[in-house]
């Protein structure tokens, strides 16, 4: 008997969690078309007023889809076998991976996000990197969320005892002692004021953890001595790869000077944290503008001249990264090489940029490894084997530098430009994509930002359209396809476009974000997902991805390859 009401309520969990899931996926429909005409509106021409209402709409869509999300989640988590996976997976490749998309949304706030991962980190731990990936997302966005400007410090360590440890640091609102005992108690907020001012129901702390007690760690937070709250994880997983061999360079760093210009101190920190790691002994830290043109142009009249300098893009006063290469310039044959650090996401979208040409190179912020390690290379390289080769215009006059016109100097001081924008965002130029999509405000918005984007579109209404424009139309290179279409669905149509031995760019776009039936979509022959609601930038990148891929690899073996390999696993985990 007790069996039988065991069994009952087994099966009530698993139709109550199904429900969740089909109701959810339905939501997540109109969320996308929400947020995908917000963002239209948004780069049309508006005024301040309206400004504001765009971005409370895209505001509202998102916490609206967190909520969805979260509801979704702790409905999984009471279903009967809901398991903890345990395979090898890079967490330093999710930590950094995940670090992109969310120094976006900080940046827009006013916040730096820094991330720093320690030396120790394995090179492979053993676990289920889904979920580590999904509280990692929720404590960083929490952080971003609640910090109004500064800094959010990320730090992933390992040792033997504890296993993993996260942290993430923020010079946020903080939290009373008293209520840190009650934070990650379902829907508790610190107060309802705090609701009010920046939303969220408290689910994702708590979602968070339930995971973390399912894998046997433990998960805090306290307050930070400077102002805000740390929040932190340890999980023991398993080493399945030890720590790869600390980086050697073939040259020497010994005498290689480095400044980094940087008016954020966790962020210039951490830099000089990586680069004496590294082997760079002789780097220096300064955070004023103003003092580093002083020290960069004593250095260069010593005859002891920096290798390199990293200057940050934004910092506060008088100069910033591109008012400070102006005035270096006036120095002339400057032998220091200028590195611009930009901001995650603002490479193609600030008229700055136009001014790039003062900087041998750049780096993104959050600063990786291998960006670093790469430039480096070079950088020492050029130093042994060809002579200082400096700034890309140390030969040029300073009088054939274009001059500054009063529009451009507003722009310099923080200005971005639709026009840059549009000039810059053209990344599908020459692709001939694909639309198939039975929902008719989703379908003509996804072709709005693949038009903008410069491609040429076809539209299908459901999978049989689809086929008919491929057998009529087989130069298309790509195809966004929907999962859940009438007469024919995606997985349906993506089978028998393999069976007509059409090899090209297959990605599925579908509200279900599911990682269990991600394999059935690989095994259709999807080369990729696209989780709605998605935004522009996220579409983006998947273009910008893709293209890369077909300029390197024919396309018969992008569909071989990707039917299998892990590229297609570690997007779908991110998405």
């Amino acid at each position: 008997m007790q069996e039988n009401n065991k069994a009952g309520q087994s099966s009530d969990i698993d139709n109550t969690t199904r429900f969740f899931a089909n109701a959810l996926h339905e939501i997540r429909t109109p969320i996308q078309t929400i947020i995908g005409a917000a963002e239209l509106m948004r780069n049309t021409a508006l005024d301040k007023e309206q400004n504001e209402y765009v971005r409370q709409i895209l505001f509202s869509a998102e916490g609206l889809l967190d909520l969805a999300n979260n509801i979704l989640d702790l409905a999984k988590m009471n279903q009967v076998g809901f398991k903890i996976e345990n395979i090898p997976f890079d967490i330093s490749y999710v930590a950094e991976h995940l670090i992109d998309s969310e120094s976006v949304k900080a940046f827009n706030r006013g916040v730096e996000l820094v991330l720093d991962i320690s030396p120790n980190v394995p090179a492979l731990v053993t676990g289920d990197s889904m979920r580590v990936r999904q509280i990692m997302l929720n404590l960083i966005s929490n952080a971003v969320k609640f910090t109004k400007e500064g800094y959010v410090h990320v730090e992933l360590d390992y040792n033997d005892s504890d296993g993993i440890c996260f942290t993430v640091t923020d010079s946020g609102i903080g939290i009373s002692e008293e209520k840190q005992k009650k934070i990650f108690t379902e829907y508790f907020q610190a107060d309802l004021s705090t609701y009010r001012l920046f939303g969220g129901t408290g689910l994702g702390l708590s979602i968070s953890r339930n995971l973390v007690n399912l894998m046997n760690g433990k998960i805090g937070v306290k307050s930070n001595p400077t102002g805000g709250s740390v929040f932190w994880f340890k999980i023991p997983l398993s080493v399945a790869l030890a720590k790869p061999a600390k980086i050697r360079f073939s040259q020497s760093t010994e005498n290689f000077r480095i400044l980094i210009v940087d008016d954020n101190e966790i962020a210039a920190e951490s830099l000089l944290k990586k680069l004496l790691y590294l082997g760079f002994k002789k780097t220096k830290v300064c955070t004023d503008a103003s003092k580093a043109l002083d020290i960069l142009s004593e250095a260069e009249k010593e005859g002891d001249p920096f290798s390199i300098a990293f200057i940050d893009m934004i910092m506060k006063g008088g100069l910033d990264g591109w008012h400070l290469a102006f005035d270096l310039q006036q120095i002339g044959n400057l032998s220091t090489s200028l590195y611009l650090l930009v901001p995650e996401g603002q490479m193609h979208e600030d008229a700055k940029m136009k001014f790039l040409n003062l900087y041998k190179g750049y780096l993104y912020k959050p600063i990786k490894k291998d960006g670093l390690i790469s430039l480096l290379s070079e950088e020492l390289y050029e130093s042994e084997n060809s002579g200082k080769s400096g700034n890309k215009l140390e030969s040029k006059p300073i009088e054939e530098l274009v001059p500054i016109t009063p529009e451009e100097e507003k722009s310099l001081s923080a200005g971005k430009s639709a026009s840059s924008k549009a000039e810059n965002k053209k990344i599908a130029e020459g692709l001939k994509i694909l639309v198939a999509e039975d929902h008719p405000m989703n379908r003509k918005l996804l072709a709005t930002f693949l038009e903008r984007f410069g491609a040429e579109v076809y539209l299908a209404e459901n999978g049989e359209d689809a086929l008919d424009i491929i057998r009529n139309t087989p130069e298309i290179s790509m195809i966004f396809m929907d999962i859940y279409m009438p007469e024919m669905n995606g997985i349906e149509a993506t089978k028998e476009l393999r069976a007509m031995h059409y090899n090209e760019i297959i990605i599925a776009c579908t509200a279900n974000n599911d990682s269990n039936d991600f394999a059935e979509y690989k095994r259709s022959g999807i080369n990729d997902i696209l989780v709605k609601p998605f935004k522009s930038d996220t579409l983006k990148a998947m273009i910008e991805k893709w293209k890369a891929v077909m300029q390197t690899v024919s396309f018969a073996q992008i569909n071989l390859l990707n039917i299998g390999n892990d590229l297609f696993i570690e997007y779908a985990e991110e998405a």
